[in-house]
């Protein structure tokens, strides 16, 4: 069972400017508190929508799983309703263990109390970036025995180059363990323009060009683009 991480994954001293990526989240949790609205997603409809499509196409049930800015938690909180993990008979479908790491400090205060309150088993929360730290995949892969990388709307306030860089040095860590899933979401540039504009600080991919980095990688791969009206996209590779 993975336990908080030992050392602290960021400085005291880095400021929002270090880390421009995290400076939207921590501007609205400076002026809206931690809670669903700071986290910027388009609505709590499109949210759950979301989830159901990475927990369908990610194969999450009794596997390790790491959420990459993970937010106020609501992924494993949305997963302990669905499968009831506070009755055994039905939580079978719920991840081994859910380890929700989360950038934002005080957005991962708020994530551990609503798991708490909630109660939520097999679920922590730990403080680290993603981005910044280079030794995060393989450290979760090796002291944690992550089988799936997963990464939820955290990407869209990256460049796609960006975004491409850190999900290259997860699906590495994957590839050198020689096993696991890589799962994510962003926002795609193929939507409806005007049902779905693209507002900053959000970021748009191009979801082709998003498939064809990964299946430079690996050929077991998928790809929907069929929900929320194009609005975005979901990949999942795997490893052979």
């Amino acid at each position: 069972m993975w336990k908080r991480m030992g050392k602290k994954r960021m400085s005291n001293k880095e400021t929002s400017s270090d880390r421009p990526y995290l400076e939207p989240y921590e501007k609205a949790t400076r002026e809206m508190g931690a809670g669903f609205e700071a986290q910027l997603w388009m609505s709590r409809d499109a949210q759950k929508t979301r989830f159901e499509v990475l927990d369908e196409m990610g194969h999450l049930s009794n596997r390790v799983v790491a959420d990459l800015g993970c937010g106020q938690g609501d992924l494993a909180i949305y997963l302990s309703e669905k499968y009831q993990l506070h009755e055994k008979e039905n939580e079978q479908g719920f991840p081994k263990q859910y380890i929700g790491i989360e950038g934002v400090q005080a957005m991962a205060d708020h994530a551990r109390t609503r798991i708490l309150s909630a109660g939520v088993h097999r679920a922590i929360i730990d403080v680290g970036d993603f981005v910044a730290d280079g030794s995060l995949p393989e450290l979760l892969i090796n002291e944690a025995n992550v089988e799936v990388f997963l990464f939820s709307g955290s990407l869209n306030t990256l460049s796609m180059i960006d975004a491409q860089n850190v999900l290259h040095r997860f699906w590495s860590a994957i590839e050198s363990s020689g096993r696991g899933t890589l799962i994510f979401n962003f926002l795609s540039n193929r939507h409806n323009r005007e049902r779905t504009p693209a507002n900053a600080p959000a970021v748009r991919f191009d979801p082709a060009q998003m498939l064809d980095w990964a299946l430079e990688r690996t050929p077991l791969v998928q790809m929907r683009h069929d929900y929320l009206a194009g609005h975005d996209a979901t990949i999942v590779m795997h490893a052979f």
